[in-house]
């Protein structure tokens, strides 16, 4: 898993967003977060695998963001937008997906 932020500023997660990988997620994210909060914009287009779990952290970056400014996904891959729609959450991220 790779997380970094992009020249634009743009939280960029690669990888797996599954249970056996977020708390080194979280870890990761926790001090990008301080950095990104006022303006949040995740880029999911490289995040090949999600679950539940991963979904759950995608609503708490949203949620921290929002209680600071704004939050919105600037790109999602495939597999990622299949799992929001299946499980619901796009109406819980309330984005484009």
């Amino acid at each position: 898993m790779e997380i970094y932020k992009d020249s634009s500023g743009a939280l960029v997660i690669k990888g797996s967003l599954t249970v056996s990988h977020i708390e080194s997620a979280h870890t990761k994210i926790e001090p990008l977060l301080d950095e990104t909060i006022q303006d949040m914009v995740l880029d999911l287009s490289a995040v090949d695998d999600i679950d539940i779990s991963g979904l759950q952290l995608l609503y708490a970056i949203k949620k921290s963001a929002e209680s600071e400014g704004a939050f919105s996904i600037r790109a999602i891959s495939p597999q990622v937008k299949e799992h929001v729609l299946l499980s619901g959450f796009n109406t819980i991220l309330k984005e484009g997906v």
